[in-house]
Formats: structure tokens, sequence, C-alpha cells
């Protein structure tokens, strides 16, 4: 099913319609994707897979924990800014960031710990029914690996704690961004992975040795 297929079948769905009608007072019998929207039922699911390969955290903004794609996102606190991915026609590295309040005290150790340092992260948009709170259908935003991630820890009064973290994140083209290495020497080239049996410096020199240079008159 295509986006404007799924966004078709919430504009017609009998929980987001009957939703909306009690709410609002009104007796219609299918949603326009503004209404859809109002009825509160978007969220996102993050998954953060650790770079050193020693596990997955699934959290989400939902009020409650949320089953998608038979795994569990556990709601971790307050997500203040999931900045939108921008669409373009070229192939670049358009990175993203997301702004998370009052995070856990045992995320807050993992940030800490550097375990979000290239971390892999896919970010997924859910609309859930809000009847059930089953999802209903889902589309992907975004998927990259952390580029660095910070947090601030504010002591306020009556020993309340207030925790902001930023996660910034790069697409998978950041690679685009590297520059080659410029090594000309044939021991150097053929010491790359790869490169072992490649003689197309050697022959280079070679030529180059050979060659008789001279002045045109």
């Amino acid at each position: 099913m295509d986006i404007i297929q799924s966004f078709n079948a919430l504009c017609s769905n009998a929980d987001f319609i009957s939703v909306y009608n009690e709410r609002m007072g009104t007796n219609l019998t299918r949603l326009t994707m503004k209404h859809v929207f109002s009825t509160g039922s978007l969220y996102h699911c993050v998954s953060i897979k650790f770079g050193d390969g020693s596990g997955e955290l699934r959290i989400c903004d939902g009020y409650h924990d949320i089953m998608f794609n038979n795994q569990l996102y556990i709601a971790s606190g307050d997500f203040l800014d999931v900045q939108n991915s921008p669409e373009s026609k070229e192939i670049n590295n358009n990175g993203m960031s997301v702004k998370i309040s009052n995070v856990r005290p045992e995320y807050v150790q993992l940030i800490r710990n550097k375990k979000f340092d290239r971390a892999i992260v896919t970010i997924s948009m859910v609309f859930l029914s809000p009847q059930t709170g089953q999802v209903q259908t889902s589309f992907g935003v975004f998927r990259g690996q952390i580029d660095s991630s910070t947090i601030r820890i504010d002591y306020g009064h009556d020993e309340e704690i207030i925790s902001e973290t930023e996660i910034k994140i790069n697409n998978f083209w950041e690679v685009l961004n590297k520059s080659a290495r410029y090594h000309a020497s044939d021991g150097v080239h053929r010491s790359y992975a790869g490169n072992s049996h490649d003689t197309f410096f050697q022959k280079i020199g070679k030529w180059n040795s050979e060659a008789v240079w001279m002045t045109k008159k």
C-alpha cells in the first residue's frame, strides 16, 4: 500500500471518524487529512541500535508504550522537537535532530557512557487508532547514524531534576562529505586493502622513467 492509499484508508477509518464526530459534534462519513491529524493520533517511534553492537533502544513519544512491528517502543520523556527531513531531488547528507526532555535516568547514563556514539537510528511516524491504541499505518521518516548527543541537566527547587537531550543524526549519505585520500606512490597504493595486485602506479612510474622530455623549438 503506497502513501496515498494509506492516507485514504485513514480518512475512511471508522475509529477515526467516530472519535472526530464525537469531539466536534459533527456527523461526517469521511475525514480529510486535516481532520485525521486533529485526532491526536500521530506519534514517532525511534529505534537506536548501539554502534558497538551491544543492543537496541526503542522509544516513542506516545502517552503509553507502543507495539510496532512486533516490538515494544517505550514511552520515554517528551519529544520537544523532531526536525522534519527535507525533501530533495539530489543526494545529499541532510541530517536531522531530535530533542527530548525528561529523559529516563537509565538513558541519561547511556548517553554519558557514549553508547549513542555512531549508533544507527531509524525514525518512523505511526498513526494509532484512537479507539484501540493499535498502529493503523506507519511511514518511514528517517534512517541514519548519530553524529553527536548532548544532555543538559538542571537541578531545580524541591529536588526536581529537569533534563533535556539533543541527538544530531547524519543520514547515510554522510560519506559524500568525505574527500578521497591523495596517494600516487606505488607502495602506498598497494598497501591499501584490495590494491595489492594493482600495478597501475608502478606502470605509470616506468612510463615516466622511460619518457624522453624535449623542449619544443
